[in-house]
């Protein structure tokens, strides 16, 4: 059987060659260079600091992955995620309630505006009242009658205002100064004389109703009072 040829890569120098051996006339061996192939060459992490070692925190303030469920529920909290979004899409922030309802109240408020500055000029420009006739009427005075009603009727134009009159009596009695007021486009007031009798004879009797203002109008009326 034979022997292997040594491989001259395992030879090594001699550690004292001062001394050689006299059956050994040169135990001096180059080794011949490296094949490239016999190189091994390491990743440069593995290299440096072997394997690569997996960094675990714990606490609060400790970054998590991007994406995970308690990233999602802090920004739900936070208001920066939609629930119903997906995730990593920010939530658009809801305005104000004023700012949302603010253009419909300020159509509002010009509405009211304009009415009110509306009435204004309607009344700034409307002719005053005035008075432009009146009658006086006198029903059937019964036998020994206790009191007669007169009942005035006032003609205004249609203009609100206030008509100032007083009633005359054929007596020589007069009452004090009456106010009627008057409401817009009325153009008929009444106005009304409660005139008592007592006693027994006859006596003609008139009853006058006079304008005062804003139109001097003046009317009347005639009837017999009788009892015997």
């Amino acid at each position: 059987m034979s022997t292997p040829p040594e491989d001259p890569r395992l030879r090594f120098v001699r550690t004292d060659p001062a001394a050689p051996r006299p059956d050994d006339p040169d135990l001096t061996v180059t080794l011949p260079p490296a094949e490239p192939a016999a190189t091994l060459h390491l990743p440069p992490s593995a290299a440096g600091t072997g394997a690569a070692e997996e960094e675990t925190r714990f606490g609060p303030g400790v970054p998590g992955a991007s994406g995970t469920a308690d990233d999602r529920a802090t920004g739900i909290w936070r208001g920066t995620l939609t629930p119903d979004g997906p995730s990593g899409v920010p939530a658009r922030r809801r305005r104000p309630w004023w700012r949302r309802e603010l253009p419909s109240l300020l159509v509002v408020v010009a509405v009211v505006v304009a009415v009110v500055l509306g009435m204004r000029s309607c009344s700034a420009v409307r002719s005053p009242l005035h008075v432009v006739g009146a009658t006086v009427t006198v029903p059937e005075v019964g036998r020994c009658a206790k009191t007669v009603l007169v009942t005035g009727v006032l003609r205004t134009d249609g203009n609100p205002g206030t008509v100032d009159y007083r009633w005359k009596r054929s007596d020589g009695t007069s009452s004090a100064v009456l106010h009627q007021q008057v409401d817009d486009n009325v153009r008929t007031s009444e106005v009304v004389l409660r005139w008592s009798f007592d006693g027994h004879g006859t006596m003609k009797a008139t009853a006058t109703l006079e304008v005062l203002s804003p139109d001097p109008v003046t009317a009347s009326a005639s009837f017999t009072y009788a009892c015997s």
